[in-house]
């Protein structure tokens, strides 16, 4: 409540009511988003709630963020510390929706005829989304023993190999819009997807998968 005190200050009123309508004020004290929060719609509601319960599941587990000194001939050092177990179930959380999403963004980019100008942005953003689900899911799933027992080596680096030259062929062709069309806002936000779908693919083409 610091940003109105203009309500009550003797002096000064123009001055802190020009910085209760600042964008300090929202930044540090939260002030013009609750200002302007309805209370009765429930989706605001639920999304400020989502992130208030984010928030304090990353704040909780930092407390529960701990290291272990190894002690050898060398000078200590610092182990790595494990992932928090709540940040662990929100990834995992946000790697399967990611995967659905982004299915979900190329059947309609691929399927529905009347997708028109949109269709390269809903291609564009269904294969950022798959490929960032299988970063997250996938990173994790691949390294689990009865995954290295049962799927081989070869058949893994296969289907990371496709996903990778996918990316790489959707997100080039998003990148040249420009160069074909003009540059317009929409070739450029295409362009935009482009570039993360290559960092993506350079990314699964760096993923090296246990034996």
């Amino acid at each position: 409540m610091v940003p109105d005190v203009h309500w009550v200050t003797p002096v000064f009123a123009t001055e802190l009511y020009g910085f209760h309508s600042s964008v300090f004020a929202n930044v540090f004290w939260f002030h013009e988003t609750l200002d302007v929060l309805d209370p009765t719609d429930s989706r605001e509601v639920a999304a400020l709630a989502l992130g208030l319960f984010v928030f304090a599941v990353v704040v909780g587990d930092h407390w529960s963020y701990t290291t272990r000194e190894l002690a050898g001939e060398r000078p200590a050092t610092v182990e790595a510390v494990e992932p928090l177990r709540s940040l662990a179930v929100l990834s995992r959380v946000a790697g399967v929706l990611a995967l659905v999403v982004g299915s979900g963004y190329l059947a309609v980019g691929t399927f529905v005829l009347d997708s028109g100008a949109f269709q390269g942005l809903y291609l564009g953003i269904g294969m950022a989304l798959l490929g960032s689900g299988v970063l997250g899911i996938g990173g994790r799933i691949s390294i689990e023993s009865w995954v290295t027992t049962l799927v081989p080596r070869v058949v893994r680096q296969l289907l990371s190999s496709a996903l990778s030259i996918g990316l790489a062929l959707i997100g080039g062709v998003l990148l040249v819009l420009p160069l074909r069309s003009g540059i317009t806002a929409q070739t450029g936000g295409f362009a935009g997807v482009g570039c993360l779908l290559l960092v993506l693919s350079l990314l699964l083409a760096q993923l090296r998968l246990r034996d």
